[in-house]
């Protein structure tokens, strides 16, 4: 059974932590993203974490040359428990954000920092530039051993693909809810080690709670 992953894209910091509290005994972990911190600041992530005891990935898709990607990875896993960064760059720039992590896990190995790496987004038009070379960035996340890629549930198939090219990386899935992700066929592919990620359907339900309560139960 896959995790549940929140993508809390809201632009108020009340609302954020209401939702983030509310949610917390069915999500396994939460995801924010430029909305969120632009909004606020980069301690919302902690601010968050305090109150939830959830781990906070931050979902910047980084890409950019090494040295500012550095930077990037620098200030955010200073909060975060990961980050997101993309592919296409080269595994020059992905190393450089895995670099950093590695100094973060040798100060506190018992909490380790994660590298998540886009292959494939989850909106349509992914298919017209990224998804033609997603595999070859799938193989990428193996080769780099990165601890996780995002790999889209609106395509099952393609899901499948990547994470079977990804080899040990885990999944993290953006795509069920709102985008209408077929739930039932993206359970056949991902596994305990595994996050489906859901947004809208969530923080935009008049309950949240029961929402994030429903797909738990689905789950």
């Amino acid at each position: 059974m896959p995790k549940l992953m929140l993508a809390l894209d809201v632009l108020d910091e009340f609302e954020a932590i209401k939702i983030s509290e509310e949610t917390s005994e069915y999500v396994d972990c939460i995801k924010i993203g430029y909305p969120l911190v632009l909004a606020t600041d980069l301690g919302i992530v902690k601010r968050i974490k305090d109150k939830t005891g959830k781990e906070v990935i931050c979902d910047f898709k980084v890409a950019d040359i090494p040295s500012t990607n550095e930077k990037i990875a620098k200030l955010t896993l200073n909060y975060a428990d990961g980050i997101i960064c993309q592919g296409f760059v080269g595994p020059d720039s992905v190393k450089a954000i895995m670099d950093v992590a590695k100094e973060y896990n040798k100060k506190d190995p018992k909490n380790p920092k994660k590298v998540i790496m886009v292959t494939e987004m989850s909106h349509g038009g992914a298919t017209s530039f990224m998804q033609p070379i997603a595999n070859e960035i799938a193989k990428m996340a193996g080769d780099l051993k990165v601890n996780g890629i995002v790999a889209p549930s609106t395509r099952p198939a393609r899901l499948k693909e990547l994470k079977e090219i990804a080899n040990n990386a885990f999944v993290i899935s953006p795509g069920v809810g709102a985008q209408g992700g077929d739930l039932k066929e993206v359970l056949k592919v991902l596994d305990e080690n595994d996050y489906v990620i859901v947004g809208r359907a969530i923080y935009l339900n008049e309950n949240p709670k029961e929402s994030a309560k429903k797909y738990k139960e689905l789950l």
